[in-house]
Parts: structure tokens; sequence; C-alpha cells
């Protein structure tokens, strides 16, 4: 599989009796009334159920972050971009339909500074920004609908996290494009969301330098390794290196960018990736070098394998702290049940930043408090604050909030159906005060689910 891939070739089984879309009819790209949104968001929720999910907060807030350089660049008109990282021993990068890009951790061995990571990032935005996915359509409907099977077949798989690596079923780009007629297309496209992003690094005062490092580093790892070699969809990789090079070099803004937080982000997915390995702590070593992320990586890695002493013990070796370091103490003493310990930490935090979403959330849980932000505009955000208030009507037994939040959950990770029971069991215990708030929810899944079906796309859950 390629490194860098546009899910374009995601299809469901209508497509061949499908009108071809207008693409300047459906401006929003998310929007339940843009079928591109419709499929992408399908997708998003069953990947966000997988085994393979990197849950880590402050990893997430630092590529919304990064993202957000690039974003007024494009042209876009909904400037919301969803994120999602995924666990994984392959190295790649992918967006789907309606603003949705994912991640996996492999591809931070690759990826050693931030520009080259903001190159990445204005490639896959160049993809979604030319509307990549609806013209692959156009070009070829009838090559996409073969790949509903394929696609399927691998989403199941990664769901059930077969073999040791739960994404290695994830053949999510490039499937249709097997087919010989939709060869050259697709080359052009990439090509053109390399030219697209040089331009946005340009535009946003960034060294574009970065995308050459980053063609020079894929091209690397893929030498002796045919498994990692660039699929055919994609131009070879001198030629990508070739183009990138008639560039003219400039001084980049991020020069005067703390590289800190990007080392940190850096060090937290290589410590989920960590995990894949028979000896973790010497993969991280070897790929983490500078002291205070080595140690956090090491941290990380020790909490996800339930061992937060040792997690303790490496973080208390950091020299000079941030949220990354405080927010994984944090869990750690909440772990060990040393609550006052933990609380401490996340007041001296939100005395900075009141507003943080997972540093709030984690002292709402631990002081039985009600979550005090409501409102997030990413899954990742809302998965914080709805797992919060899950746990305060529990506290106070609430079973009919407890389910209704569990329900928001479990939609948001392809469980429509058990999603749909919930809620109705939460409907029918709710009193008056929640009770049109609950239904209105309901509504909601019944205009998604019906708008999937319209689609053709399934509802099955494992």
């Amino acid at each position: 599989m390629t490194f860098i891939t546009l899910v374009f070739s995601l299809s469901v089984s209508h497509f061949s009796h499908a009108s071809i879309p207008d693409l300047e009819a459906n401006k929003d790209e998310r929007t339940l009334s843009n079928p591109s949104y419709v499929l992408g968001q399908y997708w998003f929720r069953k990947l966000n159920g997988s085994r393979a999910l990197i849950d880590f907060p402050p990893a997430y807030d630092y590529f919304k972050d990064t993202l957000s350089i690039l974003l007024p660049q494009t042209d876009l008109y909904n400037k919301t971009v969803e994120i999602t990282f995924l666990n994984s021993s392959q190295s790649n990068a992918f967006v789907i339909p309606g603003n949705h890009m994912f991640l996996y951790s492999d591809i931070m061995e690759v990826i050693t500074n931030e520009d080259m990571l903001l190159g990445l990032l204005a490639h896959e935005l160049a993809h979604l920004d030319l509307q990549h996915y609806e013209r692959q359509r156009q070009n070829s409907s009838e090559e996409l609908r073969k790949t509903l099977v394929m696609l399927g077949a691998g989403i199941a798989a990664a769901l059930a996290g077969a073999g040791s690596d739960a994404t290695t079923a994830l053949w999510l780009g490039g499937i249709a494009n097997q087919a010989e007629n939709t060869l050259t297309y697709s080359r052009n496209q990439e090509q053109e969301a390399d030219r697209r992003g040089r331009e946005y690094l340009v535009k946003a005062d960034i060294n574009p330098d970065g995308m050459t490092q980053l063609f020079q580093a894929f091209f690397k790892k893929a030498l002796g390794r045919p498994k990692l070699e660039f699929l055919s969809t994609h131009p070879s990789p001198d030629t990508r290196m070739s183009d990138s090079f008639s560039t003219d070099t400039k001084e980049s803004i991020l020069n005067q960018r703390d590289g800190r937080d990007f080392e940190f982000f850096r060090a937290s997915l290589l410590a989920y990736r960590a995990g894949l390995e028979d000896q973790p702590y010497q993969y991280l070593s070897q790929h983490v070098h500078n002291r205070d992320p080595s140690h956090f990586a090491k941290a990380l890695f020790a909490y996800l394998v339930q061992a937060p002493e040792r997690a303790i013990h490496y973080l208390e070796q950091i020299q000079t702290h941030n949220r990354y370091t405080h927010y994984l103490l944090a869990l750690s003493y909440a772990s060990l049940k040393q609550n006052n310990q933990a609380i401490k930490i996340l007041d001296k935090e939100l005395n900075l930043a009141p507003d943080n979403i997972y540093f709030s959330s984690l002292n709402a849980q631990l002081t039985n408090q009600k979550p005090s932000i409501v409102k997030a505009n990413y899954l990742y955000q809302k998965r914080i604050i709805w797992r919060a208030y899950i746990q305060y009507y529990k506290n106070l037994n609430n079973k009919s909030m407890a389910l209704y939040y569990r329900s928001l959950l479990d939609f948001n990770r392809g469980k429509e159906k058990t999603a749909s029971i919930l809620l109705k069991r939460a409907i029918k215990s709710s009193d008056k005060v929640n009770i049109e708030k609950l239904k209105n929810t309901e509504k909601e899944f019944e205009r998604i689910i019906k708008a999937e079906k319209d689609e053709d796309l399934e509802t099955k859950e494992d």
C-alpha cells in the first residue's frame, strides 16, 4: 500500500445507477444533503469504532491546530476537517469525502519534523479541496462500484481486530484504481494534489521543502521493501521529487514555532505504534531520540499497557513539562486511585486554560461534578465530554441520561442499531426536563440513517 493515499476509491453499490453528482450543488462538504458527506461520515464512524483507534486528546489538539495553519489557504467551504489516528504497522495517510482525514501511527517513523508533516497535510487537504473523490466518481463510476465488496471486507476485518495488526486489512486507498482505465487519471490527481498543496504552503509562509523531504523519506523507506512501494495509482517517487524540486525554497515562519509540540505529538503516535513490536521500549529508543519526548513516549506506552507506576517513573525524569506530560501524569495517578494528586495537576492546568476539554472533563470525572463544557466541534472532543457525562449520571443513578450519552458514543462508533435501542430505553425512563432533548436526538439519528439508506449504505454491526 502507498504512503499517501486518497480514498477516492470508496464506493457504494448504487453507483451503477446513480446520476453524476453536481459538484457545485453541494458546496458545504459537511451536510446531509451532500451524498459525499453521507458516505464519508458513515465510514468515519465505522473506523472510529476500530480497535486500532488512537485516543490521546493532546495529540488531536496539536493536529487540529496544525491543520488550522493551512485550512485558510484552501477553497473549502467548510473548514472543519475531522481527524482520526489509527495504530498500524503501515505508513499511510488518507482522506475520505466530507472532510475526514486519517493518519496511521507508523507514518511518524518517516515524518521527523513539522515541515514534513505540513507537507503531508497540504497534500491531503488538496485532495479534499480539488474534490478528487467526486471527480473520480464522474470519471469511472462503474469501476468504483467494484470496490464495495473489497472495502467492506477490509473494514469488517479491521473492526474485528483480525491479525496482530488491526489495521492490516484497511486497504482503503487505490483499490478500484487497479483497473487499467483509471490509472492515468489517478496519477494526475496525485500530481495535482502535490502542486496545489505546495501552493498552500507558500501562501501560509511555510517552507515547501518539507514536502520534498517527505517524498525523499518515503523513497528511502520503500527501498528493498516491496510492500512499501507506491501503488500504480501514484506517480513514481522520483517523478514526485523531481516535480517538488522545481519550486523555489523560502524561509519558514515555523522556524519561530516551538518544535517541542511536534516532538511530543510524534512521540504520542509512536508510543502506540510501539505496542505492535516485540521489544517496544527498544523501538521507542530507536525512533524517539530527544530526552524529554523519549521519556514521555515510554511513559505513555507504560500507561497503555496498564503500568501507571512505571509511567510516572518515566514522567518524573522529564525536565520540562507540558500539556502532554501533565495530562498523562494525571491519568496515571487516577489509574492508581490517587485522585488528589491528579486533581492538583488538573487544577494548575485549568487555571491557565479553563476551557480545555480534556483537562476539564477528566477533572469532572475525578470530582464527580457535571462537565462544564458541553459543546465541541470535533468527534474526539465529543467523546471526551460524553464519557464524562456517562460517569456523572451513573453517579447520580440517572439511568436515562447515562443511556442517552452512551447512545451518542455508540452511534459515533458505527454502532447505529445498538445506539438506537439504548436511546429508546433512555426516552422511556426520561423525566420531563430531558425528554425533548432525547427525542430530538432520536430524530437526528433517524435522519442520518435515512440519508445512509438512500445512498444504499448498510448498517450492519459486529
